[in-house]
């Protein structure tokens, strides 16, 4: 059985509009596992690469690679949150343990949501 909640997965975001977050790219599943095993989606917020002195916002959670698996340093943007079909998702690719960095995804998620 796959665990979803805090796990980065490979994902298929095509067809997007705009400013969404596109093509296949990893994602972060912030939904709780209750909810992610009784439903056909999860909730993900993109992941990005983390570019020399690129700032990261409130809204946003630095993670170093040693701490997401991934092969490079990232960031999680919750102002990219969006619910997928668990269809959208390939691979798992890399897993958040810390609970500090856990904590940190959650206090953007907050910022942006305005549950602060």
């Amino acid at each position: 059985m796959v665990t979803y909640q805090w796990g980065i997965f490979w994902a298929d975001l095509n067809p997007t509009k705009g400013s969404e977050q596109s093509g296949v790219r990893p994602v972060l599943v912030v939904s709780t596992e209750e909810a992610n095993l009784s439903l056909p989606i999860v909730t993900v917020i993109s992941l990005t690469s983390a570019k020399p002195g690129r700032k990261v916002y409130s809204i946003e959670a630095y993670l170093p690679s040693e701490i997401s698996g991934l092969p490079k340093d990232s960031i999680a943007m919750a102002h990219q949150i969006r619910a997928v079909s668990k269809e959208r998702l390939k691979d798992k690719c890399g897993y958040i343990g810390s609970e500090e960095y856990r904590e940190k995804i959650r206090q953007a998620m907050m910022a942006y949501l305005d549950l602060v």
